[in-house]
């Protein structure tokens, strides 16, 4: 069933607010390094943790205070500063005024790679000037990885009016070599125009089995109807939502088919053929695409037997979303709506220069980018 014609239209985001996007999770990375380290030096300076019971204790908490700060990454308001009864004056701050870029290039990496333990550790010594114990290290490193956790088991909505999926793959070290790692995701649209990450996962080369097992898994957590599938050609994946969701229709993203059928025709032609090709999908009504195809069939079957072949194979998927409402067309014949987030994550990671050392840290990078969509609650207009 199409969604209601009131309902929200869609538009891709923009490169720009998908940038802000980046530095405002940056900015709660620096928020939570700063949080961890104020509270930790409380705890060394008092002598015992928070409600911890012990004789040699030489002070007492007393709340909390909010400051804002800047930083090297925006401005971070209300930063909850813990208080002490003979009044402390923390050191943190002029400390990291003086060491800022440092500091924030480090949890910036700590950020990317998924967190590392010598990270963890060295941000926390930079700012509060001791060794920081192994308990404070350990949940720094948890933290992120805790709440990807718990994330990967939330509860899903029942309906979505769209969800994309593809696969991409990132460079892991697997027995001292570095390997491609495919990972699965699944992005849903509702009715309303809010869109999330459903779910992603290690996918044993893409195929139909780990496709299969990440379906199941959205159904476990609570989906029950999808409107409108969008994808791009992968065998595996078509055969998983085939036998997952034998019932909702699939749109072919137009992108990957223009791309295949102009791979049909000589490098010469290409700039020629293409505007007429791309003509099928911006017409009118389905009733104009379907002559309109007829047409550019007839025209060039004969010089591009291979590519007008090509174009047959599977157009009927890459027409369906003529049967949607219009203003959701734009966002609903391509899979660019996922190709950005995994182009996101693929900048950030490259800026290392290396491959992910474990699954764990690709994984939890991908997350790191998803959190930040989910903290926004992005919703699509046009």
């Amino acid at each position: 069933m199409a969604p209601a014609k009131q309902d929200t239209a869609f538009a891709p985001i923009g490169q720009e607010q998908f940038q802000e996007l980046i530095r405002a999770q940056m900015r709660e990375a620096v928020r939570m390094a700063l949080s961890t380290v104020l509270e930790e030096e409380i705890t060394v300076l008092i002598g015992a943790n928070p409600y911890e019971r012990t004789a040699t204790r030489r002070d007492h908490r007393n709340g909390h205070y909010v400051r804002d700060l800047d930083t090297s990454v925006g401005h971070l308001e209300s930063l909850s500063v813990p208080r002490t009864r003979r009044g402390h004056q923390t050191q943190v701050f002029e400390r990291y005024q003086r060491r800022r870029a440092e500091v924030d290039q480090t949890i910036s990496e700590m950020f990317v790679r998924g967190v590392s333990t010598q990270g963890v550790g060295r941000v926390l010594e930079e700012l509060n000037g001791t060794q920081p114990s192994a308990s404070t290290v350990s949940r720094v490193f948890h933290s992120l990885d805790a709440e990807y956790a718990a994330w990967k088991k939330r509860p899903l909505a029942e309906h979505y009016a769209y969800c994309f999926a593809d696969g991409t793959y990132f460079s892991v070290i697997y027995e001292h070599e570095g390997c491609k790692m495919p990972i699965l995701a699944v992005i849903g649209v509702r009715a309303d125009g809010q869109r999330e990450v459903l779910a992603f996962s290690v996918g044993d080369r893409e195929n139909q089995d780990a496709w299969e097992q990440l379906l199941d898994d959205l159904k476990a957590r609570g989906v029950k109807t999808i409107d409108l599938w969008i994808t791009d050609g992968n065998q595996a994946m078509l055969n998983a939502i085939a036998a997952k969701f034998s019932t909702t229709p699939r749109q072919r993203c137009i992108k990957h088919k223009m791309e295949n059928v102009l791979s049909y025709v000589p490098q010469s032609h290409r700039d020629k053929l293409y505007p007429e090709l791309r003509g099928l999908f911006y017409q009118e009504s389905r009733t104009q695409a379907d002559q309109a195809v007829a047409a550019f069939c007839a025209k060039y079957e004969a010089s591009y037997p291979t590519a007008i072949e090509c174009l047959k194979r599977d157009l009927d998927a890459c027409l369906t979303f003529y049967a949607f409402p219009r203003k959701h067309w734009r966002t609903i014949r391509t899979t660019n709506v996922i190709e950005r987030l995994f182009e996101e994550v693929k900048r950030r990671s490259h800026k290392m220069g290396a491959a992910f050392r474990n699954e764990t840290s690709c994984l939890l990078m991908f997350y790191a980018v998803v959190r930040t969509l989910k903290f926004h609650n992005v919703i699509m207009s046009g």
